[in-house]
Order: structure tokens, then sequence, then C-alpha cells
């Protein structure tokens, strides 16, 4: 028998509203809805509906229903559900401008706004951040009626200092009767943001009371501008230290290369098993160059079965990319495919890199080939394994092919770019793009461009042409570029112009015998014998010692890996 109109009434239907456990439920209502009440359904039934199906918006799709079903209801004048569907949307960090778009359809409805729809649409400019829509909602807030009121206040000063305009934000603070801890925080938080720690630092000394929010931002910005010895003042006299300091002072040290202190606030933590906290510390190695310890504190994480944070493993694939260490490289590629850190794009980004540091350009290829997305980091990445493992061609390629993408290269793009003509000897297109980069994308060159420029132009023999370049731009050449044409000087005999690089180096960088070596090979490479031996002399009367070459061996030992290192019998001459 069919079901009638008769056999449900609106009673009932309310009833099974009310009695909904999921969605899947309310959209088995929905269909009577659709079938029962046509063709004129109920707007009373259709609002309770949606209000239902917002009650399970934290889930994406939900969320994407509920949108689909308020579409349904074109005439909608219930300031109470725009205003929900509006704070809906904040549940996800993509739906943001999806909660601005909705304000503007109700403000073109004719929709009058309460004070929580303004305080929604304002967080989510904050969170977007979108400023120009901001200063149009606030706008509206002052012909509403709602500027003096308290909630409104905060969310709009929060807006505005989440944009970074905390002059903006400054003003609303100063206009507000009543402040409590949320306004004091969020105007020490814009201070913090923008890197103005003196103002930030005033309002915190002169407010009352102080949450852990409030001590975090404090701790979290001192640390953000390197000033740690304030960060640590704080951090030491603060009560319940949470993840987020304790993440923010090990990774400020982290920064200014303290590896020291930043494990002293690691092992000052009672059970530092949090997985951020780890991978900070595990971060602060790797960046630092303490190499194995972040390869061990990596397979402790794993033996404790404690979370791998992309953080964490990205730390661990740049302390392998140092080391060079292929068996670990395999290691860490293995885990990711195995599903112990989610293969993020930072973290292909950094396979690519590794991979090509250990000298498997293949692995680096398919990786950026099975990325989805490709931005900036991938393709200048990818580019400098190309350089590095001596396939130029391809590196200028995939330079043209980012171009067309219309992605805009920056420095260490370049950098990579003209690796790669300097290691084939590709001196027009060398010259080339070097004149793209500074003409046509104005980036102000590096020490590296110039020593790749001087590398190019020194293999080619071009010397003097080097040589102009430096004196041209003697502020940006660094040991490593006046190395460069040294190097260049040694092989095609130009004795003079070696001196000349030499004496800058000696000045730059006294201690480096490697310098005086070259400079006594470039003598003898013009048979000026005794010359040769004076500097070698001296060498030995700055009591420096010539470096020797050496290369790591890894064995397999019982079942271990160690590594060697074995000294190489080159003679310096």
């Amino acid at each position: 028998m069919s079901i009638t109109t008769s056999k449900f009434s609106h009673l009932t239907l309310n009833q099974l509203l009310n009695n909904a456990k999921t969605v899947a439920h309310l959209k088995q209502t929905h269909a009577l809805f659709l079938k029962l009440l046509t063709p004129k359904p109920s707007h009373h039934l259709f609002d309770r509906l949606l209000l239902r199906v917002l009650h399970f918006s934290a889930e994406k799709s939900n969320l994407y229903y509920a949108h689909k079903l308020f579409d349904t209801m074109p005439n909608c004048s219930n300031c109470f559900l725009w205003t929900s569907l509006i704070r809906a949307f904040l549940s996800h960090h993509t739906h943001f401008r999806h909660s601005i778009s909705t304000y503007s359809r109700m403000h073109q409805n004719g929709i009058i706004p309460s004070e929580f729809t303004f305080s929604s649409v304002l967080n989510a400019c904050g969170r977007v951040p979108a400023l120009v829509e901001g200063k149009q909602v606030h706008a509206r807030v002052m012909h509403s009626g709602f500027i003096g009121n308290k909630i409104v206040q905060t969310v709009l000063l929060d807006m505005y200092a989440k944009c970074g305009w905390v002059c903006d934000a400054r003003n609303v603070f100063d206009g507000m009767v009543e402040r409590d801890v949320v306004a004091w925080t969020a105007m020490i938080c814009g201070y913090a943001k923008v890197g103005k720690m003196v103002d930030a630092r005033l309002l915190f000394d002169k407010m009352g009371e102080r949450n852990s929010f409030t001590w975090t931002t404090m701790v979290a910005g001192y640390t953000n501008c390197g000033d740690m010895k304030a960060a640590k003042e704080l951090y030491d006299v603060m009560s319940g230290k949470d993840v987020i300091t304790q993440v923010a002072m090990i990774a400020g040290y982290g920064k200014l290369g303290n590896v020291s202190e930043a494990k002293r606030i690691f092992d000052g933590i009672s059970v530092p098993r949090d997985p951020s906290i780890c991978a900070a510390m595990l971060a602060c190695y790797a960046q630092n160059a303490y190499t194995k310890d972040a390869i061990e504190m990596y397979e402790k994480l794993r033996q404790a079965k404690i979370k791998i944070t992309e953080v964490a493993m990205v730390g661990a694939i740049s302390a392998c990319a140092q080391l060079r260490d292929i068996r670990m490289s395999s290691s860490l590629t293995y885990h990711i495919e195995e599903g112990f850190c989610e293969r993020t794009h930072i973290v292909s980004n950094a396979l690519i890199h590794m991979h090509s540091k250990c000298g498997n350009i293949d692995l680096a290829w398919r990786e950026f080939s099975m990325m989805i997305y490709r931005d900036l980091y991938t393709y200048s990445a990818m580019i400098a394994a190309f350089a590095e493992h001596g396939k130029s061609q391809d590196a200028i390629n995939l330079f043209l092919k980012m171009q067309q993408e219309g992605l805009k290269p920056n420095q260490v793009t370049f950098v990579g770019v003209l690796n790669a003509c300097s290691a084939s000897g590709l001196i027009e297109e060398g010259c080339r793009f070097f004149q793209i980069m500074t003409e046509v994308y104005g980036i102000e060159p590096l020490p590296q461009h110039y020593t790749c420029m001087v590398d190019l132009l020194g293999r080619a023999g071009q010397l003097e042409k080097a040589y102009s370049l430096i004196k041209e731009n003697s502020a940006c050449a660094d040991a490593t570029t006046w190395g460069s044409l040294l190097a260049a000087c040694r092989v095609y005999g130009n004795m003079k112009l070696g001196e000349t690089a030499a004496r800058h180096l000696f000045e730059i960088d006294p201690t480096d015998s490697g310098n005086y070596v070259l400079l006594a090979n470039t003598y003898a490479a013009n048979d000026k014998w005794e010359r040769a031996e004076e500097v070698k002399k001296l060498i030995s009367k700055k009591g420096m010692k010539k470096p020797s070459g050496y290369s790591w061996i890894q064995r397999e030992i019982k079942g271990q890996y160690q590594e060697e290192a074995h000294c190489l019998l080159v003679s310096s001459s």
C-alpha cells in the first residue's frame, strides 16, 4: 500500500527530525518531505531539517548537503538560519570564504543581521584573511548600531589583528568601554604577529587577568623575533606550560642554532611524548646539521610508536639528505609508502631533494611526476636535482615549463638553472638566464648567483670577464666566488689573476689552507716552483695543514651499518 499524506502529519515528520541520529536518517526524512508535501512544502519543516543537518556539519560532506538544502530555500528570511549556515562554514578552513559569500547573499536579500551574524562573518574575514570584506562588514556594523556590542567589538579587533592592521585593531581596542582577557589577548596577538613586541609587552604588563593563551602568545612572539632571552624569562616563570609554548621555545632556539638550549627545554619536559614536541626537537637537530641525532630520534619515535608528523618526517628526510645515507633514504621512502606519515606536498618536495642528494635522480623524478600539485618549491627542487646530476638540458626544459605554467621563479630557482648552465658550459644560456633574472623578474643577485656566473665563465676560460663581474659587484663577492675564480686561474694557468683572487681570499678567510694550496698549484702549473714552495712554507709557518681528501664508506657488519672514513692520498701539486 502506498504512503499517503494522511498517515504522516506534520507532527509525525517533526518527530522523525527530532529522532534522527545520522544525516542518512535526515535524508530519508527529506525524501518524505519531497514526496508528501508537494506542491507547497512547509517552510517550518525545511527550517527544522536544515538546523538538524547543520548539527552534523563537522563532516564536509554534510556541510555540502546543508548548503545545497539551503539553496532550495530562495526566499528564506530567517536570520537565525542564515547565521547558522555562516557559522557552520567556520568549522572547515576551506569554507571560510563561503561564510563571507553567504553573508553577502544575506545582505543582498535584505535580511537584517544579528550580533552573532556579524561576529561569525568577521571571524571568517580574519581567518582568510580578507581585509577588504572585513572593512565592509565593519561599515555595516557601524550602520546597524552594533559597534558598542562587546562580542562584535572583540571579533572586529581580532579580525584587524589577524590581517596585520594593528593600528585599526588598536583603535577598536581603545574604543572599548569594557575589555576582557580575550580582547587584551587579541590585541597582544596582533602586535606579536607583526613583530611589535615592545607594544605587546606594554599591554601584557598592563593587563590584569592573563590566561595560558596570553602567555603563549608572548613567548611565541619573542621566539619568532629571535629574542630568546625575553622568551626564556617569560617561559621560566609561566605556570602550566603547554605544548605550543614548548614547541615555540625549541623551534626558536633551533633557528638560532642553539641546539644545547633546545635540548635543555626538551629534557625539562616531564613526559616529552607529544608528537609536536618531538618533531620540533628532531627538526632542530636536522636544521643545525646534527644529522645522526636527528636520525636516532626518528628511530626512537618509531620504536615508541609516537606519531610521525609532517615536521618530523621532513626533518628526518633533511638529515638523510645531508648524510647522503642511501640505506636510510630507502627506509624513509618505504615508511611513507606504508603510511607512517602522510605524503603531503611538503614531504614530497623534501623527498625530491633527498633522492637527489643520495644519487638517485630517477626516484627524484618519479616523486616529482607523482605529485598532483607542484608549486615553485617543487620545480626549484627538481631543477636543482637535474643540475646536480649533470642533466642540464632537463633542468632548463623544466624551468621553461615552469614559466609556461605561470609560476614566477625565485632566487633559489635561478641558482639551480645557472648551476645547470655552468656544469655543461652553456655560456650564452647562462648569461641570458642571469639577465632574465635581474631585468625581467627584478631579482637582486645573491653571492651564489655571482659564484655560478664566475664558475660558468671560468670553465670557458673567460677569466677577465669573470673578474670584471666580480669587480662590478664586489660587495656580493664572497669566499666561494673568489675561490671559483682562483680554481679557474689554476686550470688555465693565469698566475697574475690567480694572485689577485688569492689576496682577496686570504683577507676573507685567512685560516683556509685550501686557498693557499690552490695558489701554490697555480704557480706550479706555470713552472714557478720556487713561488709554489714559498706558499707551502707559508702554510707550515701559519700552523695550517693541507686538507686531506677522504670518502665515507658504509659497511654492514653483523646486521649493523657502520661508516668509515678512508683517506685519499692525492698529491697537492
